[in-house]
């Protein structure tokens, strides 16, 4: 007996069918995922082999086949909005050109306190 998220998946595949070289347009990750689910591997382990939710697969998914049958579709994106691809604490957010940005923790105060009189 096929289950909801079976026959939700071959209702996507059929629709991304409509266009079979629309998987090999799509850049990264993306592309990777709707070539697997065109290839037979379900949302869940398509999902864990690229570490990201089963969400994020259906939507991408969904995103592709409404671009297969020419429909309107949310942009498939690779990286959010601010991502940071800077490494360290602070992200390379430094010095601006407006002036410090003032990242830097200040100095811990090694000090013993002084006793209350």
């Amino acid at each position: 007996m096929e289950t909801k998220s079976q026959a939700r998946l071959a209702k996507l595949l059929e629709q991304l069918q409509q266009d079979p070289g629309l998987a090999e347009q799509i850049p990264g990750q993306e592309g990777k995922m709707v070539r697997q689910a065109l290839d037979g591997e379900d949302v869940y382990s398509i999902a864990q082999n690229h570490r990201v939710s089963e969400e994020r697969v259906w939507s991408i998914l969904r995103d592709a086949a409404r671009a297969a049958n020419g429909q309107d579709f949310a942009e498939i994106e690779t990286g959010g909005f601010g991502s940071d691809t800077d490494p360290g604490v602070t992200g390379g957010y430094g010095d601006t050109g407006f002036g410090s940005l003032d990242t830097e923790p200040p100095l811990p105060d090694s000090e013993e306190p002084q006793g209350v009189s």
